[in-house]
């Protein structure tokens, strides 16, 4: 009886472990079998690499448009879910086995919708090509226009307010503490926003890809004590410039002054030709970035 109970027992396990085993064995025969595909096909050296290559890319772009967004808890439920179904078809579970496998039926016909935001952000990007660059950079210098006028006229009547510049990483978090708008950089909607008392001027408003993406927005606040004589928005500039790589405009409500912050610092009292520069330089393309990092440096 007790040889029974203890083969009773250990018996899940020795289906666990031979599950494993059974997972490697099929990891490695999918893996010699790609390889001799390679070797019939006939393919040269470059060919391999290119073809490797491409598939690397498409991975790290993947994983880096999902970095700081809710995506990558959902991909670590599906790994989660993935665990279970792999211990269920050890263990022979056949209901559990059975929902998990129309779950994952019904996933794979919900990533269009899951996943509809990132989609729209690597088509965004893959349509930012250099082809389009001189369109992009009217389009840049319009709205770096507006942004200034809208500035001047705050800080002159000493109203409030602060302008976010998404650059590489997301700011979803803080998108979704607002209102989302979705509507292209314009003086008038600015200032309406920020001028006088209405709904929406307490926050922040976001700005990417040349569209404000929200306003009225809660950013982290920054808690160093060498910052004890800023006011709440030049903390919350600094807060979240220090944890992200935006940009962010300041106008002060009580002195009517514009500031600008990145990395963690502050530039303050700055004038609109100096702000105009700052915005050239960290609204660049890519490629022209590089070349200006140091003169960024040395002037802020």
């Amino acid at each position: 009886m007790g040889s029974v109970s203890q083969h009773y027992f250990n018996h899940p396990m020795d289906l666990i472990s031979k599950s494993i085993a059974g997972w490697i064995a099929h990891i490695a025969t999918v893996a010699g079998e790609f390889w001799q595909n390679l070797v019939y096909a006939d393919l040269s050296l470059w060919q391999v690499i290119l073809d490797i290559g491409i598939v690397s890319l498409v991975i790290y772009l993947l994983f880096s448009m999902l970095k700081g967004s809710r995506s990558i808890s959902i991909l670590l439920g599906l790994i989660i879910m993935s665990l279970f179904f792999l211990v269920s078809k050890a263990l022979n579970l056949l209901t559990v086995g059975w929902i998990l496998d129309r779950f994952f039926t019904i996933f794979l016909v919900s990533i269009p919708i899951i996943f509809q935001q990132e989609l729209r952000m690597a088509l965004e990007r893959l349509g930012n090509t250099p082809f389009l660059a001189g369109e992009k950079n009217v389009t840049l210098d319009a709205m770096i226009a507006e942004i200034i006028e809208s500035c001047n006229f705050l800080a002159q009547k000493k109203e409030g307010a602060l302008i976010v510049l998404r650059h590489g990483i997301p700011l979803k978090e803080y998108i979704e503490t607002g209102t989302k708008m979705d509507a292209l950089v314009s003086r008038e909607l600015l200032i309406s926003i920020f001028h006088g008392k209405g709904p929406l001027h307490d926050g922040a408003v976001i700005i990417e890809n040349n569209r404000i993406t929200a306003a009225a927005c809660i950013l982290p606040t920054s808690f160093d004590n060498k910052e004890k004589s800023y006011g709440t928005r030049h903390k919350a500039a600094i807060g979240l410039t220090d944890h992200t790589d935006a940009s962010v405009i300041v106008i002060s409500e009580e002195r009517g002054t514009i500031s600008f912050a990145k990395n963690g610092r502050l530039e303050r009292d700055i004038d609109a030709a100096r702000l105009q520069q700052l915005l050239k330089i960290v609204l660049e393309p890519k490629t022209r970035k590089k070349r200006q990092k140091k003169v960024y440096r040395e002037n802020i």
